[in-house]
């Protein structure tokens, strides 16, 4: 029986590499595996791990260092050392036969943790840039698996390019509810800012369906506007079957397989799911992401010639509606789709599960 904890939190970025990467150890290890989580209790990972049955929740405080001088100076160090004698507890009374961290601030006492105790542990590093905290750690990792090599350049054996997980249920095409219609000759965008929503992302599109829109009939758009905005978005759009707005999709494959075109954020999980499908983008980074690696994600995608890069910062209506139709030829569609379907690795579930066999043997 081997026994995996699993560290990771804050956003979806860091939480669902790790449940797909558990699915796939169940799928190998089927009764022989025994798992649990390590989060905070305030942390999204709790709401998502809560609803997964056979899968406890240890709770583990941390918190993240500050950007800027403030108050949050005075409890972090506190926190964390805290955050260290809870994941040593955690880590004892569960006895675990490797540690799986994929980022995050819970990751950093977890790993602090299992160093101490001599536990063996594995990080998995999503972004174009390596993370704050696995930098940290990867000195002693057992092994270091990355999305994109050019996050962790120096020769090193541990080290494999393995790409990021996505969960089972979007490796396959989603079935038809029919709530999306598209008929024949005409084009949807999609367009994701999370599930917090990113609000210039939102007022943005806005004005596009205003301004731009209406001049391009076959066009239509699915605005995904998170739960933070949602009613402002939808109050502001009004109804329009042309530019449907919803708070948050559960299943989105669905809608990843009615888009012609995404516009989204650069976080690392749906730059995982965009690529699964093979869809084109244009990536606008959320400028505040922690070392900027959303920005990062996004040059090294559009280096493949998968994406196109636009700047929070020069973000409109009228840079977007350029952007759009720029690569709105079906040829281009095309190159691209087919340039973000080969930035994901092949077999990267089976690739994982190579790297993590000897470890759990």
């Amino acid at each position: 029986m081997k026994r995996v904890l699993f560290a990771g939190g804050g956003t979806g970025g860091h939480i669902y590499p790790a449940l797909a990467i558990r699915e796939t150890l169940i799928e190998k290890l089927g009764n022989n595996l025994v798992t649990a989580y390590a989060g905070q209790l305030d942390g999204m990972e709790a709401g998502i791990v809560g609803r997964i049955d056979g899968l406890p929740f240890l709770p583990i405080r941390a918190q993240g260092m500050p950007r800027t001088l403030s108050m949050k100076w005075l409890s972090f160090p506190f926190r964390n050392i805290l955050g260290f004698w809870d994941a040593m507890g955690q880590i004892k009374a569960f006895s675990p036969d490797l540690v799986i961290a994929t980022g995050g601030y819970v990751a950093f006492p977890t790993l602090m943790a299992a160093r101490w105790r001599g536990c063996p542990f594995v990080i998995h590093e999503q972004n174009a840039a390596i993370g704050v905290t696995n930098r940290l750690f990867t000195g002693s990792a057992a092994k270091i698996l990355l999305t994109y090599g050019e996050a962790f350049q120096k020769p090193d054996s541990r080290v494999v390019v393995t790409g990021n997980p996505v969960r089972k249920a979007f490796l396959s095409p989603s079935a038809a509810s029919g709530r999306f219609n598209k008929k024949d000759g005409e084009s949807w965008i999609l367009v994701v800012g999370g599930s917090r929503g990113a609000r210039s992302l939102n007022e943005s599109v806005i004005d596009l369906g205003k301004s731009w829109l209406p001049s391009h009939p076959k066009m239509n758009v699915l605005h995904v506007a998170g739960e933070r905005d949602y009613a402002m978005v939808k109050e502001r759009v009004g109804e329009n079957p042309r530019h449907q707005v919803v708070p948050y999709l559960h299943d989105i494959r669905e809608a990843f397989d009615l888009a012609d075109l995404l516009v989204s954020r650069a976080g690392a999980t749906i730059l995982a799911e965009i690529a699964v499908c093979g869809k084109p983008a244009i990536l606008v980074p959320f400028p505040h992401a922690t070392d900027n690696h959303q920005e990062k994600n996004a040059k090294t995608l559009a280096a493949r010639g998968a994406a196109m890069l636009l700047l929070d910062s020069d973000l409109n209506k009228k840079s977007l509606a350029v952007c759009i139709e720029g690569i709105l030829a079906p040829e281009t569609l095309k190159k691209m789709g087919e340039a973000m379907r080969g930035s994901r690795p092949p077999n990267v579930e089976e690739s994982i599960w190579t790297a993590l066999q000897p470890l759990l043997a």
